[in-house]
């Protein structure tokens, strides 16, 4: 063997020359194509380099090579698994664990591994065995506490996600996502003064990734918005764009963002962002804002021109007169860009802000909150033609229900349903429910179901109520009251003053500011989800209690529909 060679490649991988070793080791290998140990190095040098092809197939070589050998094992099923090869990578954890005399650190990374495959496989038990042997060979193993606690929190195991990332920050303290997923654990738990602390630190700490310290940022601003709102909270909020998996684009415009200053002169742009509901609930503050133009502001020019949800426009449009309403193209939306597919009213803007940002000017306080009252109107028309059809159910309160959404994660499941999960609804005399369920697919599943069991619910599946929603807010403005999952049509209904009783987790949703109600929506009134021994059962029976109140011959007459009134709504039913 040319051990020159092969001490100039040793070299050159001890110093870190990654691409000097990578030459050096093609040149060994090429010499000695059966030196395992060669196509070794040369994996982890190519492996450095992102070369991830040439990595791998020095990888299987070297395994192939030295079947006893574990470091060549460890290393090909990292290769595997990092290429996507799940099932070839976890064989190959399953034969480093079974190595005779393995040191317990290569055995606490062959569970880690396996474990790692059988969370990707859906196997979250099997992958939670995995993660508690690895720690149990290795105590110090930093990295499977914090892949415990990561799985563990996603499964919404929150105190046992809590104790095994305290350990892994407990260990490494530099482990910035392992801190972050703590403080979130914190959150979900209720302890938002710790989760605050924690997220203060890990962006005090040095080496914080920029992108892990933009999502601390946006985290921290959802927290401290959980205590009220407040100008950190808000100016936090600002940097949402830059977040990981952000929901919406941000929109590029040739003019520059508003800073609340004067309007004098100028055309404001507002466009909307992130989903339905989100759009409509920033609209709120869009009357408070033209509200304060005066006619002589008015006449020097100065404009509103609001962007938003295509199927929102005629809705705003009326309910915002005299501002201009314009549509935003789906296309545009994914894209962020402003190009000749939208409307082109918005190049004639000279400033403009997106409307999540509206309330750093708008609602800078809870005080500033006071001013809010029931902001939508619908469409007198149309509305007059479902009142009489809502009027031909009979008698009694016509109660609208939307109980589930079409977007379901793991975090929001808490507060969603199926309607047979409202069959209690059948024993409230003298009430007619409505569907209000805008997704057609379940709503043709249970409906019939329920009905079925003895849950008699209106519905018309003729109304699009996912993309008209023009119909959908006539139909809500003839209802009652409305009973809503976190969904657009809790948004719709409150924003038009009809009751709604809404099913959220005050203590995790940053729009309640740290209250428990929505101070957006003086006409909603929630009812905390589950926590605890809690199940959705027992929330919906204390919905159905209030509603049996309400709907009791012998109760108070129920407050007037809102949906017809302009101001603050009165108390909400069931108070």
């Amino acid at each position: 063997m040319n051990t020159s060679l092969l001490g100039r490649a040793q070299a050159a991988l001890a110093a870190g020359r990654m691409a000097d070793a990578a030459t050096l080791y093609r040149e060994v290998v090429a010499h000695w194509p059966r030196d395992g140990a060669g196509w070794l190095a040369l994996s982890v040098a190519a492996a450095a380099l992102g070369q991830a092809d040439d990595a791998l197939a020095a990888a299987e070589r070297a395994a192939s090579l030295l079947p006893a050998y574990a470091p060549a094992w460890a290393n090909v099923a990292e290769q595997r698994r990092q290429a996507g090869r799940m099932e070839e990578a976890g064989a190959a954890y399953a034969h480093l664990a079974a190595l005779p005399g393995l040191p317990a650190d290569l055995a606490a990374d062959a569970e880690n591994g396996l474990a790692l495959v059988a969370r990707h496989n859906g196997q979250p038990l099997v992958a939670e065995a995995h993660w508690r042997r690895a720690v149990a060979l290795d105590p110090t193993f930093a990295g499977a506490y914090a892949n415990l606690g990561k799985m563990l929190f996603d499964s919404q195991a929150m105190h046992a996600a809590r104790a095994a990332l305290r350990q892994a920050v407990t260990l490494d303290p530099a482990n910035g996502g392992a801190r972050m997923n703590l403080a979130l654990a914190h959150k979900a738990l209720e302890q938002q003064a710790v989760a605050v602390d924690e997220l203060r630190h890990l962006l005090a700490q040095p080496g914080t990734s920029e992108q892990l310290a933009h999502d601390a940022r946006y985290n921290l601003a959802r927290l401290l918005l959980l205590r009220g709102p407040g100008a950190e909270a808000w100016a936090l909020h600002e940097g949402r764009w830059k977040v990981s998996h952000f929901p919406s684009v941000r929109r590029s415009f040739p003019v520059p963002v508003w800073q609340g200053d004067s309007l004098l002169g100028r055309r404001l742009l507002l466009w909307g962002e992130q989903g339905l509901g989100d759009e409509i609930l920033f609209a709120s503050q869009v009357p408070d804002l033209a509200a304060g133009l005066s006619d002589a502001v008015r006449a020097a020019g100065t404009d509103i021109l609001l962007e938003c949800d295509e199927r929102l426009v005629s809705l705003f449009a009326r309910s915002f007169a005299p501002i201009t309403v314009v549509g935003r193209p789906a296309a545009v939306a994914r894209s962020g860009s402003q190009d000749t597919s939208a409307d082109p009213r918005t190049a004639t803007a000279t400033t403009q802000l997106p409307t999540g940002s509206l309330a750093r000017f708008c609602r800078p306080t809870l005080a500033s909150f006071q001013a809010a009252r029931p902001f939508l109107k619908p469409d007198p028309e149309r509305a007059a033609l479902w009142a009489r059809q809502v009027a031909a159910l009979g008698p009694g309160l016509k109660v609208g229900l939307c109980w589930t959404s079409g977007l379901l994660t793991a975090e929001r499941a808490i507060s969603y349903t199926t309607l047979a999960d409202w069959l209690p609804l059948a024993q409230v005399p003298g009430i007619h429910l409505v569907s209000l369920q805008y997704n057609r697919d379940i709503a043709a599943v249970e409906i019939p179901q329920a009905r079925t069991r003895g849950l008699d619910i209106a519905d018309w599946p003729d109304l699009d109520q996912r993309d008209d929603l023009e119909g959908a807010a006539a139909l809500i403005s003839t209802l009652d009251l409305v009973l809503t999952a976190p969904t657009s049509v809790g948004e719709i209904a409150a924003g038009l003053g009809v009751p709604t009783w809404r099913i959220s987790t005050p203590s995790q949703d940053w729009s309640g500011l740290g209250t428990m109600v929505r101070p957006w929506y003086p006409a909603m009134r929630i009812f905390p989800a589950p926590r605890d021994e809690e199940t959705l059962a027992d929330v919906i029976q204390r919905m159905v209690h209030a509603l049996m109140t309400l709907a009791s011959p012998s109760a108070a007459p129920p407050p007037p529909n809102l949906g017809r009134r302009a101001g603050p709504a009165p108390s909400r039913p069931g108070e």
